[in-house]
């Protein structure tokens, strides 16, 4: 399997976490980079700043002109991190081949603005994320074929206006698998999207989107309850 990861020049530290990993740097389009008719095609939220705005449009550019890397080398089996993944389980040897799998991010509501807990039982091993539900964050995913990102591109740029690239992968008609539990959760660190976001919350490997203090009680009390064990 080859193995890219995303990552800003300027983020030496995250880089660095990878320097024994035979895995490929792929350079991450700074907000400077960002070309203006994506700034205007690109929508966010009305209290983003520019900065942060640019910051998305940068992210969806990382991601997509990877994309286009896999389909002009016809690349097979890919996996694609961002940065600030920690690998917490191995990396799933068999997965689906007509689509990609997610092998961290997190599972939310199809309705964006519904703010309530998804209710979802997972099984071990591959999952085919249900209608009603979608998987965000592109933390860590696995791109089978060229062709499933020749595809995923095609959708992508027919469209009018383009959305963060997590969200416009659950919008285009993508089946959204993901190996349970995740391989990668979020490391916990300052936003790269916006200065003023702290990393409160992380993307772990049950695929919740959870406050990091919680997470880590989590860990402290099975940490607590394996001592007892042994």
């Amino acid at each position: 399997m080859k193995v890219f990861y995303i990552n800003l020049d300027t983020a030496t530290e995250r880089r660095n976490k990878f320097s024994d990993k035979n895995f490929t740097r792929w350079k991450a389009v700074s907000r400077e980079e960002v070309p203006d008719f994506i700034c205007s095609k690109m929508t966010s939220m009305y209290n983003f700043t520019k900065d942060a705005h640019l910051a998305r449009c940068g992210c969806f550019l990382s991601h997509t002109k990877l994309l286009e890397h896999i389909v002009d080398k016809k690349l097979n089996d890919v996996l694609i991190l961002e940065d600030d993944a920690i690998q917490v389980n191995d990396i799933p040897k068999i997965y689906p081949k007509d689509s990609i799998t997610y092998i961290g991010g997190f599972v939310y509501n199809r309705k964006m603005m519904d703010s309530k807990p998804p209710e979802i039982q997972h099984q071990v091993g591959i999952n085919l994320c249900p209608d009603n539900l979608r998987i965000l964050g592109t933390l860590a995913y696995i791109v089978p074929k060229w062709e499933v990102a020749l595809h995923i591109l095609n959708r992508i740029y027919s469209e009018n206006r383009y959305k963060a690239i997590d969200i416009m992968y659950g919008n285009i008609g993508l089946k959204q698998y993901y190996h349970y539990p995740a391989s990668f959760r979020e490391e916990g660190s300052i936003s790269q999207i916006s200065s003023k976001n702290k990393k409160n919350y992380i993307m772990t490997e049950n695929f919740e989107y959870i406050n990091y203090n919680k997470y880590a009680q989590s860990l402290r009390k099975q940490g607590e309850k394996e001592r007892k064990k042994n």
